[in-house]
Parts: structure tokens; sequence; C-alpha cells
């Protein structure tokens, strides 16, 4: 995939800052060696005109920041004031303007944008931008939290119960704000000051934040991908990227926001032309405007019309005689491209293939393929919920290649006569292009054989699937109409799987067509070290060593609320909310109605 444009995390310096400026032209007289620590950041971003200093020449680095102006350079970070994040950053301002309607700033895009980005809340705007501590200067202590904030890293900071600081003065520091401390340390944006004091009260100053915000530009590595949304199946999206189609599967969590609102996926449309923030190879937020949009049309060429002056192209999708053609309008920039080969409206000809993006009601390209050709891969993705059907496979140079399925392809698998619905994901597959659509596809199954232990059953009429965890990692696999079930040598159902049973799968491709566990006798006790908590369900992953042949399995383990805590180490941990992953126990319990283990006691024994 190839990326449009890369975020730079450091935007136009903030109000006052940019209010009376002048260029940089060396080092400011006010930059003493007492501010050596920060002067190569101050001068790194000046140079590249992140920030600027006063009319008089100096930079005042010991300036202290108000809350109102870490605010709007939260949001600069972020890119607010970025021309192709215009249109985004006018969307969020309306959605929040009723929100922001009751607080007196001139800043209020700035506000709202980070609303927006979900790194403030609205029920957090009194403390940043009420009237009475707007203006107030910041502290390190508040400092830390918003960072973490703008980084995204609330969730996981707060995630951890014990927070115990390196910092000299770790009493002084307010215990809601240690989780951020503890984040922001870590990531290497704020360290300790003198005698390693953090000094939570201490003011920030701009000396201060240019070297932050330095630190924050080369810890986060966020890109932004601008693509064409051709479809959406569940959380999958299939979009053209560089005239590329890719599938792009986006996180459970993730923040997608569309006219400014927050939405699900399904609020993404075909022909929403939207961008996807990466935080690394991660998708952390989508964004989408209903007004900018693009699709992208297949069919076969009906009839070609130049209407003095006006062209016109009428298509079927699948191309039967029985279909009623639909009739585009072309741009009069219209791109025509043939055989790879850029040429003129009349090379266009009846029952043609082409594909076609068509934006804001007129086609600006039209593509086709004449020619036949072969072209070999593994499939990555098959949606065959419209009248043409897709496949995405994914060929020898890594990258994925868009198929559109002939109504009459000629389908074989495993050197037999199949249908398209029998493909999977995973099966090697070589396809037979001709006219720009595949016409056959000869397909082979991978089959191959797993061991592991059940870590998630999903039952359902019509995406059932079965999550195995193997060597630490957990990966789902779909279970097909005639998949076989066994427990021990006993037919059985998918309602006879329990989760934590140890499992051996065999597998078509991505497909699971047999899978066997063993009716094994689970211990009144586990013995093991910690890999994941889960608060909110009072859930233990668990890898469990077998006393007697040092095997070790990963088990999924459900803590009763009114389960002793036993702890036999020094830190004195006495509720579920005090285990963190890493520490070894003793868990005692046995298997409930459903299946799982059900803990009463836990003995922590390092």
């Amino acid at each position: 995939m190839k990326l449009k444009h890369f975020i730079l995390l450091i935007a136009a310096v903030f109000m006052i800052w940019s209010l009376t400026v002048t260029s940089f032209a060396g080092t400011f007289p006010d930059i003493t060696s007492r501010h050596s620590w920060a002067e190569e950041y101050i001068e790194n971003m000046v140079q590249r005109g992140l920030l600027k200093g006063y009319t008089d020449g100096t930079f005042k680095p010991d300036n202290p920041i108000s809350k109102l102006e870490a605010i709007i350079l939260a949001s600069r970070i972020l890119g607010v004031t970025y021309e192709e994040n215009e249109e985004f950053a006018d969307a969020a301002l309306a959605a929040f303007e009723d929100d922001l309607d009751k607080y007196d700033i001139q800043y209020k895009k700035e506000a709202a944008y980070l609303l927006y980005r979900g790194v403030l809340k609205i029920s957090e705007l009194p403390e940043y931008i009420g009237d009475n501590v707007k203006n107030t200067a910041m502290n390190r202590a508040e400092v830390a939290r918003l960072l973490t904030k703008v980084m995204g890293g609330e969730t996981e900071a707060l995630s951890n119960p014990i927070v115990v600081l390196d910092y000299a003065d770790d009493k002084d520091i307010p215990a809601a704000s240690k989780p951020y401390v503890f984040y922001i340390s870590n990531q290497g944006i704020m360290k300790g000051m003198e005698d390693n004091k953090f000094m939570p009260a201490y003011n920030v100053t701009r000396a201060m934040m240019a070297t932050m915000m330095y630190r924050v530009e080369q810890a986060m590595n966020i890109t932004v991908a601008d693509v064409n949304v051709t479809s959406v199946n569940d959380n999958i999206i299939t979009a053209v990227i560089d005239g590329v189609s890719s599938a792009i599967e986006l996180p459970e969590n993730v923040l997608i926001r569309v006219d400014g609102f927050a939405s699900p996926v399904s609020g993404l449309k075909s022909g929403y032309s939207i961008q996807i923030h990466y935080k690394g190879d991660e998708i952390f937020f989508v964004e989408a405007l209903s007004g900018r949009t693009q699709i992208e049309v297949a069919g076969v060429i009906k009839a070609l019309s130049n209407n003095k002056g006006v062209l016109s192209i009428s298509v079927t999708p699948s191309g039967l005689e029985s279909e009623t053609p639909e009739v585009y309008t072309l741009d009069e920039n219209c791109r025509i491209i043939v055989d790879n080969a850029e040429t003129i409206f009349s090379s266009l000809k009846n029952n043609y293939f082409v594909k076609m993006s068509v934006k804001n009601g007129k086609v600006v390209k039209i593509t086709a393929e004449t020619k036949e050709y072969t072209s070999s891969g593994t499939i990555k993705m098959i949606d065959a919920s419209g009248s043409s059907p897709v496949i995405h496979i994914t060929i020898k140079d890594g990258s994925t290649q868009q198929y559109n399925i002939a109504a009459d392809a000629e389908i074989v698998r495993n050197n037999a006569p199949d249908e398209l619905r029998n493909l999977a994901v995973g099966d090697n597959v070589t396809v037979t292009v001709s006219s720009g659509r595949i016409k056959k596809i000869s397909a082979t199954s991978v089959n191959k054989e797993i061991e592991g232990t059940i870590d998630k059953i999903v039952i359902s009429s019509t995406a059932p699937s079965i999550t195995i965890k193997t060597g630490g990692i957990s990966k789902e696999y779909k279970v097909a109409a005639d998949t076989s079930f066994y427990v021990d040598d006993k037919e059985a159902s998918i309602y006879d799987m329990r989760l934590g049973a140890s499992a051996k799968i065999s597998l078509k491709s991505e497909n699971i067509y047999k899978i066997t566990i063993s009716e094994t006798v689970i211990p009144s006790q586990l013995i093991g070290t910690v890999t994941s908590v889960n608060p909110v369900y009072n859930v233990l992953g668990i890898d469990v060593v077998d006393p007697s042949t040092g095997k070790i399995t990963s088990q999924t383990v459900v803590v009763k609320p009114s389960a002793k805590i036993v702890d036999n180490t020094s830190t004195k941990i006495t509720s579920f909310k005090g285990i963190t992953a890493g520490r070894s126990i003793i868990a005692i319990g046995s298997l409930d109605n459903y299946g799982t283990y059900a803990v009463s006691t836990i003995i922590i024994t390092q």
C-alpha cells in the first residue's frame, strides 16, 4: 500500500507564538547555556517554520504555557491547520459547535478538532477552556495527561492498575496523574528534572514545550492514506489506493467519523473518499465526508454515444443481456486507457469490459483490457455480494489485485469442477482473465494440521468461527457447513467445543474441515503465568504448566466476583484489579455448566 502523505506531528505554532513572529536567524539571544538541553529542538523546529520567535528577536523560553494555548498546540500537532484537513476540521466544528457555544474562546475549531479526534471528551472541556482556567499556566502533571491523550495512550495508561514511578518525588505526584506520568515517561517524552524529580506542579515553559513537541514527533509514527471505498463488508472495506484495489480490515474499536460525527463501519459507503490514519501498521482513526464521493464501476459496454460533444457510455455489471444498462456521462477531462495505453473515446467498443471511476456523477477514468492473460497468487478475499462478484488475490510481489468474475466463469478446485462459494481464503489460484474479467479459476486448497487451544467460539447461522491459540498467537478460522467435530473418537457438534480445550485442527486453506478435542479432566487447580487480564469481564489468560510433563498450554478462565485472592509475595495484592500479566499464580476452581473454568481462589506466588 502506498501511503499518500506523511503527517508531520508538529503544526504551526499556537496562538501567542503565531501572532507576533520573526523568521529564524541563528540562535536566539535569550537562549543561554541554561537552555542548552532544549536549544537543538528549538532550532530544528524554528528552521522548519514550526515554531517562531517574537518581533524583538527573542524566543522567551521561560514563558509559561496556558491551558488554552496547550489545547491549540495539541490540535495543531494533529493537523487541524493542514490544508488537506480543512474540510474535516470544518466538519468537526459543525459537529461540536453547539457543545462549544457556552465557551468564550476564539479558537473553537481547535477545541472541536480534539473532540473529533477523540483526544478530549465534552465533559473535559471546562477544565481546559472554562473562563476561570483557560489562561492559567499548565503544570507538568497536566501536560503529561494531555500529551498521553494526544498520543492515543490514555486507555493503555489507565489499564495499568499499579503504577510505580522511579522519580524521587513520587509521593508528590497526584494519584490520578501517575498513570499518565508513567506512560509519557516510558515514551521518552517527559523526563525527570533536577535530582530525578518529576516536579508535577512546575509550570511548563516554551522551551520545555518545544522539547516535548520534538519528542512527540519522533515517537508518533503516523501516516495517512487517501482511499476511495468501493465496498463495505462487515469490518472489511475494499478501497482503491493509487489505482490498486485492496481489502482493508478495520480494528474492532477504531474511531470512525463521518461528516464529523461518530459512526460504525456501516456508515462508510461505496463511493466515499476517506482518510485512514495509521500509527505504525495499526489503523487508529478513519474519517469521511459524504460529499467527497468517488465510486468505482465495472461492467460490459452496451452502447457508446457522442451527442454534440457530450460523451456517454452505457454498461451492464455482468454483461448479461437481461440486465438494464446504466448510462454514465464522461467528464470533459476523462482519461481513457485501453490495454495500458492512453487513448481516445472512439477506441472503446461494444462488449469491452471496463472499469470506471465516477466522481460527482461523471466518469473521470475508463480502463479497458482486451487481451487474455493469466495471473497466480493466493486468495485474500472474495466479495460475492454484488451482481458482479470480485476476488482479491495476493500475487508474488506481495501486492493485492482485484478481479471481476464473469457470470459464466469456470471454477475448478482441487482438480474437480466446483462453485465460487466453496473457494476459501488461502487457496492457491491461477486465474485466466479475458477482456478484463476472470473466465476461469483453478484453485488448490492448502491442507495443513495444527494443534492449539480453543480461545474463542462464535456460533452463528451465517459466519461461525473458532479461534485457536498456538504458540501464544490467536487466529480465527471459518467453520464450513460440512466441518466435522469430534470429542475423542465420538462425533460431536460445535456446541460440544469448550474454551481452553486442547484441539487438533485440520484445515483446507483458512477453513476448518475437522476439529478434535480431548475429553480431558480439567484439574482442580491450574499453575502458570498470567498472560492477559480483562478487568471488565473478570477474565484471565494463563499459560498453564502441566506438572508431570512440563508442557505449557493456554487457558482462559473466569474469576468469580467472590473469589479469594491470596498474595504470597510482598506486593499485597488483594483484589482482581491488582493482578497483572507476568505474575505466577495458582488458580483453584472447576468447570461450570457452560464448560468455562470458573476460579474461586487465586494464590499469587511470584
